[in-house]
C-alpha cells in the first residue's frame, strides 16, 4: 500500500515522501478502513514541522529505504472497513470518518472506538472532515459558555472552525464578529450568522471594534491566529473577559501584560481537540460525533469545497493548503 510518511521535521513541501508497505492486519477490537479521502488540516503540518502538541511517531524501516525511521501523516479521513478483527463493533462494508493517526494512506488500522460510522448522504469530500474542525467547533462553542447578546470576537473569522462555530452561536443569539484577511469572506459568514464582518487590516479597525462593543464589551475572544491580530482582539477584549487560543496559524506569540491580567481581569485558556475528548468517555465521544454529523448533513454547518489531490500528489495540495486565496479545501484521494 501507498503511505505518506516523514524522516525528519521540516517544510512538509519538502520533506514529505511515499512509501509503499505490505497491507497491515486489524487485531482485536481493531478495524482495517480502505481510506478514500484525507483533508490537509494545520494540524497535520503542524507535526510534520515539529510544532505540534504531540510527538511524531517514528517507526523503524518505515521510510521508503526500508532501513530510516519514518512517521506517517494525516490525523483523519474517510473510507470503508474492508477487515475488521476479533471483537470489533463496526461489521466489514461500514462507511466510517476515522480518527486516528496515519491517514494519508491507502489503508488504515484503527481501533473501532475511533471509527465512526457517517451518514450516506455526506460525500467522501465532507466526510472526511467530520472528526476535527465539527467536533472542535461544538466542544469550544459549549466551553465558552456564551449567551443571548453576548458579543463574541473571532479571528481567523473565514477558517472553517470560526465559520461553523459562528453559525452555531448565531443559532443560540449570541453575536459574532469576525475577522478576516479577503473582503470575498464577507457575504457567506454574513449569511452563516455573522453580527460584522471586518478586515484584519482595516486603517481603524481598532476604532470599529471598540465601536460595535460599546454597550456591552466583548464577553470572548476566540483566536487561532497569535500575533499583532490577537495583541489587538485582546485589547479590545472587555474588562473579566475571556481570551481562548485553540490555534497557531501565524507562528507567532500572544502579548500579554501583567496589567490585562491584574487590573483587567481576563482569563486567558487554550482548546487543544485531543486533550478535551480524552476528558470525554468512548460514549460522549460518539455522541458528539454523531451530532456533528448529523449537522452537517442537514446543512446546519457546511465545510469549504473540496479541491482534490491524488494521495500521491501530496506535495501540491500541501501547496494550495498554505496559499492565501484559496476559498476551497486540499483533500487527498486515492
Amino acid at each position: 500500500m501507498r503511505q505518506i510518511v516523514f524522516a525528519h521535521h521540516g517544510d512538509p513541501a519538502d520533506v514529505l515522501v511515499i512509501a509503499h508497505h505490505p497491507v497491515p492486519e486489524p487485531g482485536p477490537r481493531q478495524v482495517r478502513v480502505r481510506m478514500s479521502a484525507r483533508p490537509v488540516n494545520p494540524s497535520d503540518l503542524l507535526l510534520v514541522e515539529g510544532r505540534y502538541g504531540r510527538p511524531a511517531s517514528f517507526v523503524p524501516g518505515l521510510h521508503p529505504d526500508g532501513v530510516q525511521a519514518a512517521s506517517p501523516v494525516g490525523f483523519e479521513g474517510v473510507g470503508v472497513i474492508d477487515r475488521a478483527g476479533p471483537d470489533a463493533c463496526h461489521p466489514v462494508g461500514t462507511r466510517v470518518a476515522v480518527s486516528a493517526p496515519g491517514t494519508w494512506a491507502e489503508y488504515v488500522i484503527a481501533d473501532h472506538q475511533d471509527t465512526h460510522p457517517v451518514p450516506l448522504e455526506l460525500s467522501d469530500g465532507a466526510a472526511c472532515r467530520l472528526t476535527v474542525n465539527p467536533v472542535t467547533a461544538n466542544l469550544l462553542l459549549e466551553s465558552l459558555a456564551v449567551e443571548l447578546d453576548d458579543l463574541v470576537l473571532f479571528t481567523a473569522g473565514a477558517s472553517s472552525v470560526a465559520r461553523m462555530m459562528i453559525r452555531l452561536a448565531h443559532l443560540r443569539g449570541v453575536r459574532c464578529v469576525a475577522l478576516v484577511r479577503d473582503r470575498r469572506h464577507r457575504r457567506s459568514l454574513m449569511e452563516a450568522g455573522a453580527f460584522a464582518v471586518l478586515r484584519e487590516d482595516e486603517p481603524a479597525l481598532e476604532r470599529q471594534l471598540s465601536e460595535i462593543a460599546a454597550t456591552r464589551g466583548f464577553e470572548v475572544v476566540a483566536d487561532a491566529v497569535g500575533g499583532p491580530v490577537a495583541d489587538l482582539a485582546l485589547r479590545v477584549l472587555r474588562s473579566h473577559g475571556r481570551f481562548v487560543s485553540y490555534g497557531l496559524l501565524s507562528g507567532l506569540p500572544v502579548t500579554v501584560r501583567p496589567e490585562d491580567l491584574l487590573f483587567r481581569g481576563i482569563t486567558m485558556t487554550g482548546f487543544w481537540l485531543p486533550e478535551r475528548l480524552s476528558r470525554l468517555t468512548p460514549g460522549e465521544v460518539g455522541d458528539v460525533m454523531a451530532r456533528a454529523a448529523a449537522q452537517l448533513a442537514d446543512g446546519t454547518i457546511e465545510v469549504p469545497e473540496a479541491e482534490t489531490f491524488e494521495l500521491s500528489d501530496v506535495r501540491a495540495a500541501v501547496r494550495h493548503s498554505r496559499e492565501a486565496g484559496h476559498l476551497s479545501k486540499a483533500v487527498l484521494v486515492g
